[in-house]
């Protein structure tokens, strides 16, 4: 049970920031105590790390919870990711684009998300998954811009009828096994049709959380949209919820029809890299390519999922999104450092070097990792990906990849160029003298897990 405590301290994290709010305390007050909080839970999480995988949740509640090391892992990733949005939290606008309310439904979010990677049952992930949801909705909307409640309002009618296909696959999946339990339905479910079909649908709620191809076209609006901070937020913690419970549903008791699925994954791989990068060469908006290309690098992943098999294991998939998750927290929490709330284009960073030398390096290294450069974190993720393609037999995958990874080169050397090489005598940028501090941080995680001098999923044995 002791596992359960930062779960736990995460929902009362939520409803004291709401006291808070009521309160109004003051934007570095309640972004501190929020920090705090946070570190706390990381601790709690990597203090009971004994705990998760010991199987004594599955008795208490019945086969609702699952407390794993995919649940362990996320976990701790969600909380990092979460302090990474509350230091990029302190950078915004607080006239327009911050709200006390924004920290409160952040708190509330990351507890939907993190319960969302314990929960072992249809019906209960749904409850999470809308949790979590509900709070992001308001999340964008917060700036009360016409294009923020637009994209607040697409991302909610188009969610609620991903959730109703969700359900009618429940509903599918409860009439063939008899339960919406995870573990009994990969046992009773068998290879029926309509099984298959209501799994399909179960699958597509989170595809489009994801964001992969064919559910993707809902992210460019709603992401460029929301402000860059909510942004940095759905493209990073949003991201890894939606892949937790993929990952769990499919693959932790390994459903009976999960050889037809991975054929499926290959396919939305392949799709993904290529319409991704598509997508990503005609952008001119650094925040839409890192949009974009988020498409791309979920593609990466699913590349993994496609070859799992019984010499071939999860922990590329696991490792690339764990690190990526991370780096493209930081590179929303660097624009937004930078450029606050404002749409930057290409151009716009030209001669950034000569201003915020650091900074500019820092998102010069953020982009070589995403190309995955020698040393960088990118660069370990995309071999481990790609050799696990190869170790499956499925070498082709591995093929499309490194053939994505050429393409993407472009668009992100047209950003590092601008940064070194272009000019922009109008470069206007916020007021922000300790984005040093949170480009450093950035910088020594890239190089450090990167080069293995010091592996931070290897060291907290996160999977």
């Amino acid at each position: 049970m002791t596992a359960l405590i930062p779960f736990l301290l995460a929902l009362f994290l939520a409803f004291l920031n709401i006291f808070l709010c009521a309160i109004k305390i003051d934007k570095r007050s309640s972004i501190n105590l929020n920090l705090i909080f946070w570190a706390i839970i990381l601790v709690l999480l990597i203090l009971f790390k004994d705990e998760f995988g010991a199987g004594n949740l599955d008795r208490i509640f019945d086969g609702f919870i699952l407390a794993d090391k995919f649940a362990f892992g996320f976990s701790v990733i969600l909380s990092v990711a979460m302090m990474i949005f509350l230091v990029s939290s302190l950078y915004s606008d607080e006239s327009k684009f911050y709200k006390p309310e924004m920290i409160a439904l952040g708190s509330l979010a990351n507890f939907g998300l993190m319960a969302m990677s314990l929960s072992a049952e249809l019906i209960l992930t749904l409850i999470f998954v809308e949790i979590a949801s509900i709070a992001v909705y308001a999340m964008i909307a917060m700036d009360k811009s016409l294009k923020s409640v637009e994209s607040a309002f697409k991302y909610f009618v188009l969610s609620s009828f991903m959730s109703a296909f969700y359900l009618l696959g429940s509903g599918l999946i409860f009439g063939i096994a008899g339960s919406t339990k995870y573990e009994i339905l990969s046992a009773n479910l068998g290879s029926s049709t309509l099984g298959l079909i209501g799994v399909i649908l179960v699958l597509s709620m989170m595809f489009f959380k994801i964001a992969i191809f064919g559910f993707y076209r809902w992210s460019v609006d709603v992401y460029f949209g929301a402000n860059t901070n909510i942004s940095g937020f759905l493209a990073s913690s949003f991201k890894l919820g939606a892949f937790a419970i993929l990952i769990k549903f499919c693959f932790v008791f390994e459903l009976p029809n999960l050889n037809i699925l991975q054929g499926f994954f290959a396919i939305l791989a392949v799709l993904s890299m290529f319409g991704g990068n598509l997508l990503s060469l005609g952008q001119n908006d650094v925040k839409k390519i890192l949009i974009t290309a988020g498409i791309v690098h979920s593609g990466y992943v699913f590349i993994n999922l496609a070859s799992y098999s019984g010499g071939v294991s999860l922990y590329p998939a696991l490792f690339y999104l764990s690190t990526y998750i991370i780096v493209v927290a930081f590179a929303f929490g660097l624009l937004n450092s930078l450029f606050g709330g404002k749409n930057v284009s290409i151009s716009e960073l030209g001669g950034l070097y000569k201003t915020k030398p650091l900074e500019a390096f820092t998102f010069v290294l953020i982009c070589l990792s995403f190309i995955g450069f020698p040393f960088s974190v990118g660069f370990l993720g995309k071999v481990f990906i790609f050799s696990s393609a190869v170790e499956s037999g499925q070498v082709y995958l591995a093929v499309f990849g490194v053939i994505n990874t050429v393409i993407s080169v472009y668009y992100y050397l047209k950003i590092i160029s601008s940064i070194y090489f272009g000019s922009n005598p109008n470069l206007a940028l916020i007021n922000s003298n300790s984005s040093w501090a949170f480009a450093f941080v950035a910088i020594l995680f890239i190089l450090l897990e990167g080069t293995g001098l010091f592996s931070l999923i290897s060291f907290f044995e996160l999977f």
